[in-house]
């Protein structure tokens, strides 16, 4: 029997796995092979500190990350904004994060993890262990379980469901620049009636552009459709000039690319000998700026929870849980106060939804 299964190879998974290596454990790292997506994500501020504590800070360089200078935002006017939601001076960094994924699984791998390449189909419990039935008919045991699967948790259900608060999706392409040309490393944001576009740099001189609404509210034919899409884009203000002067052709994109980006919570992070971090616990709207912070944090602290409940001390475990739902309302809090701060498409069905979520019922929900 292993004493910890870790469920996840994402960031999450991998912080929690390289914390209880430094705690003297031997866990085991449960997750099928497959490629991670390059999505242009942004590193906040905030992680700099457990990227630190877990030996990994320097992994951030030029083929990983560009340091951001600074977010700007139509949002709430017509006006282009410099940190509309950020502290000024402290932006975070722009990475490839399939490559920072790679040099993180490198350093467990010169750890000596244990790893086996599989998917985690379901999970029993038992008094004094968990099992882990695999897709190969194949089962583990462990003390614990520690679930970092993502936004597809098997653990999710039961006792405490994931609730999901709206359908938000992604729809991204990626685009290379020409060598003479000269991006500032910032982020664009700018909102529009039917939800809002993302721009950020990307190591390796290319460009994210992103749009986010609803999985609804999709435009027909949008997944084949460039010229549609380029459309979209012309009926932008500071997306659209920033396209242009960067020379990229929206409409020559190879591929749109779709992936989920919506909001849920979960009120429990401890279930039985079983604990949940990153996206497997709360999946968060990207427009925080905050999912790869928390993914690292709760990967941690769902470890040190494991470490203490292994020694017989679940004080761990119950701080773990407190903070992490008491930021969890916290960034709800804040997330509403961004989306009831642009009031100009009042009768826009994208708008009118946010506005629409109860944040008591929300907070009630997490306090249960």
């Amino acid at each position: 029997m292993h004493q910890v299964a870790i469920l996840g190879a994402g960031m999450a998974g991998m912080a929690c796995a390289r914390t209880l290596l430094r705690r003297g454990c031997r866990p085991l790292l449960i997750a099928p092979g497959h490629d991670v997506a390059n999505r242009g994500e942004t590193l906040s501020f905030r992680a700099s500190p457990h990227l630190e504590s877990l030996g990994w800070l320097g992994l951030l360089d030029a083929e990983t990350a560009i340091a951001c200078q600074g977010r700007y935002s139509v949002w709430g006017s017509a006006i282009l904004r410099r940190n509309a939601f950020h502290q000024e001076g402290a932006s975070g960094w722009h990475i490839d994060r399939q490559r920072l994924e790679t040099r993180m699984a490198r350093t467990l791998d010169a750890d000596g993890l244990a790893r086996q390449c599989a998917e985690a189909r379901r999970l029993s419990r038992a008094p004094d262990h968990v099992v882990v039935d695999l897709a190969d008919g194949s089962s583990i045991e462990a003390e614990f379980v520690i679930d970092c699967s993502g936004r597809a948790s098997v653990t999710s259900g039961g006792e405490a469901p994931l609730r999901r608060l709206d359908k938000l999706v992604a729809c991204y392409g990626i685009f290379e620049l020409e060598q003479d040309v000269e991006a500032v490393p910032a982020t664009l944001v700018e909102a529009v009636a039917a939800g809002w576009w993302y721009m950020s740099m990307l190591p390796g001189g290319r460009i994210l552009l992103c749009f986010f609404t609803d999985s609804d509210l999709l435009p027909a034919g949008l997944r084949k459709d460039m010229t549609l899409w380029a459309d979209m884009v012309s009926h932008t203000h500071a997306i659209s000039a920033r396209v242009t002067s960067l020379g990229i052709d929206v409409a020559a994109c190879a591929q749109l690319k779709f992936a989920p980006a919506s909001t849920t919570t979960m009120s429990g992070m401890i279930d039985h000998r079983i604990v949940r971090a990153g996206d497997a616990a709360t999946a968060l709207d990207p427009l925080g700026a905050n999912g790869l912070a928390i993914a690292l944090w709760s990967g941690i602290q769902a470890a040190e929870s494991v470490a203490g409940a292994l020694a017989g001390d679940t004080t761990a475990s119950r701080r773990y849980e407190r903070q992490f739902l008491e930021g969890i309302a916290s960034y709800l809090a804040t997330q509403r106060a961004m989306y009831a701060s642009e009031r100009r498409f009042p009768d826009a069905p994208f708008w009118q939804r946010r506005n629409d979520i109860s944040l008591e019922t929300i907070s009630s929900d997490l306090e249960a």
